[in-house]
């Protein structure tokens, strides 16, 4: 995958064109109860949030309600230009914490905000009845965010008593890249977080689609339907994966 930081600067980018277009009132499919606005709001206090992690080197455990001005896509495009600013300014492997505890460097943090961008690029699409952007998702990052489900949000989803159900070894298989992720429970530990497996064992199910389809069924952004899971791959994807 290229450069994180470049590729959270293009969705950054991507984001900033779409908030020029809103009104504010249009309901988000994916975040029920949200407006345009309200996600737009949501994004910018994240990365606010980040660059304070970053910028400080402490655990800042909640999201900040950051009071957003006008003119909204302006105030957008501050946060992320904070957060740029941040992320460039230490060192990617500077000892820096986050909410899942693991991989506690910088680096972690642009990988993080380029899949939270990503995520709601597309929901900002949906929103605006933009498909063919709403599908717009580069392979490789695809790939990337689907490892970061189950390595980052297993664990943060577990903690916060929501352990996404996967009771069985289950195989995503991506067409388009010609790559496949086995996710399974943690025979050590079977009330922890799922994990990934580096080698090949039985399986008692599967989701197959393109990366781009995979991903954003695990963040619930298609229908589950479209990777047409089998076996143990249902109740997963039926279940508590992302917040």
């Amino acid at each position: 995958m290229e450069d994180p930081l470049i590729l959270l600067g293009r969705e950054m980018a991507g984001v900033a064109s779409l908030v020029g277009r809103i009104e504010g009132d249009e309901p988000v499919p994916a975040c029920p109860g949200w407006t345009t606005a309200d996600l737009v709001r949501h994004l910018g206090s994240i990365h606010r949030w980040a660059a304070a992690i970053v910028l400080s080197g402490q655990r800042i455990a909640e999201e900040p309600d950051a009071r957003a001005t006008e003119p909204l896509d302006e105030w957008y495009a501050g946060t992320a230009t904070a957060l740029i600013a941040a992320l460039q300014a230490v060192d990617p492997d500077e000892p820096v914490p986050n909410f899942a505890r693991i991989d506690e460097v910088a680096g972690f943090w642009p990988r993080r905000q380029l899949h939270e961008t990503c995520v709601h690029r597309v929901d900002l699409a949906q929103a605006l009845g933009l498909p063919d952007l709403a599908w717009d998702v580069d392979p490789q990052v695809a790939a990337d965010g689907i490892s970061e489900v189950v390595r980052v949000f297993g664990r943060r989803m577990t903690e916060r008593g929501r352990r996404p159900r996967v009771d069985a070894p289950v195989r995503l298989v991506a067409t388009d890249l010609d790559r496949s992720w086995i996710v399974a429970p943690d025979e050590d530990d079977p009330d922890g977080p799922p994990r990934l497996v580096q080698r090949e064992i039985d399986v008692d199910g599967e989701a197959v689609g393109t990366a781009t389809e995979l991903y954003l069924a695990l963040w619930g952004r298609i229908p589950a339907t479209a990777v047409a899971p089998t076996g143990a791959a249902v109740a997963w994807l039926d279940g508590p994966r992302v917040p």
